[in-house]
């Protein structure tokens, strides 16, 4: 699926959004859809990516980056999600917290995004957006600090912007996010990231 705009629309963001929870329609799934009514009211198109129901093997650390011509030389779902992320202007990251850090499918991508950091790029995530959407179950809200290091660092390091972070503590099972006010806070925070520039 490409995005589809008009000559009056050149500006629409372009935001992918990966979704890390295996459960459907959880609670990180549903802060992310929140977050994309709100940037698709200003105009912006969102495209979402189950990356449970994808195929995306972990990165070997094998430095063969662009090595044919491509980001990546191992053949699976991961060449959607380059495509995608090249052609976006936002990239959101929605997970759920395991073990106080990411869930082991959106884990995959982030290891996967070492191409962009090779010296032989052709294509870099330098200057686009991002945004963490992340749910626990637990009722303190510092159970959050190791993947908002991980995310901090990550980010820093390919150059990507922060447009904005939601921890979502204390929702666990499946509606519990509909409890306080954060699938406002996601909608707001949307509507802020999808004005077009």
């Amino acid at each position: 699926m490409r995005y589809r705009h008009s000559s009056a629309e050149n500006i629409m963001k372009k935001i992918v959004i990966l979704l890390g929870s295996p459960r459907k329609n959880g609670n990180s799934e549903r802060l992310a859809k929140s977050f994309a009514t709100g940037a698709e009211s200003q105009g912006a198109q969102a495209r979402f990516f189950r990356l449970h129901n994808m195929n995306i093997q972990g990165c070997s650390d094998c430095r063969q980056c662009w090595s044919k011509g491509k980001h990546c030389i191992v053949a699976d779902d991961m060449s959607q999600l380059y495509e995608s992320i090249d052609n976006a202007d936002v990239v959101v990251f929605a997970t759920p917290l395991y073990w106080y850090s990411w869930s082991a499918q959106i884990k995959a991508v982030w290891d996967r995004m070492l191409p962009y950091m090779s010296d032989k790029a052709k294509t870099t995530v330098k200057g686009k957006q991002s945004v963490l959407l992340v749910t626990a179950g637990d009722e303190r809200e510092d159970v959050f600090a190791a993947v908002l290091e991980s995310f901090d660092r990550s980010a820093s390091l390919l150059g990507l912007k922060l447009a904005g972070k939601i921890c979502a503590h204390n929702v666990y099972d499946i509606g519990d996010i509909e409890e306080g006010n954060w699938l406002d806070q996601a909608k707001d925070l949307g509507a802020s990231v999808g004005k077009a520039s």
